[in-house]
């Protein structure tokens, strides 16, 4: 399995704090870690959006979304926001 980070969140991560970039990495490592594994997802709070679409907690505000595709296996990470953002996202996607 592979993990990816498009550019364009790649642009977002990089107007943030030193330690708001630190909680996105580890969030992304944990996702990384843990999928496939339930209990695992409960801690950091992965959670289906739609069929393609999972969404994991980054501190108290901000959820980054991202993409699992199965063929070739990849967890495709390209979106972070508060709820809300994440929320029009997706209703964006329909």
């Amino acid at each position: 399995m592979k993990a990816r980070v498009t550019e364009e969140l790649l642009e977002q991560i990089r107007s943030k704090s030193k330690s708001e970039r630190q909680e996105i990495g580890d969030a992304i490592n944990q996702v990384f870690e843990s999928w496939g594994r339930p209990h695992g997802h409960s801690g950091i709070g992965i959670r289906r959006l739609s069929k393609t679409i999972f969404e994991c907690r980054v501190g108290l505000d901000d959820r980054l979304a991202f993409v699992f595709i199965a063929k070739p296996l990849e967890l495709v990470f390209f979106f972070i926001g508060n709820h809300d953002e994440i929320q029009k996202l997706i209703r964006s996607n329909r």
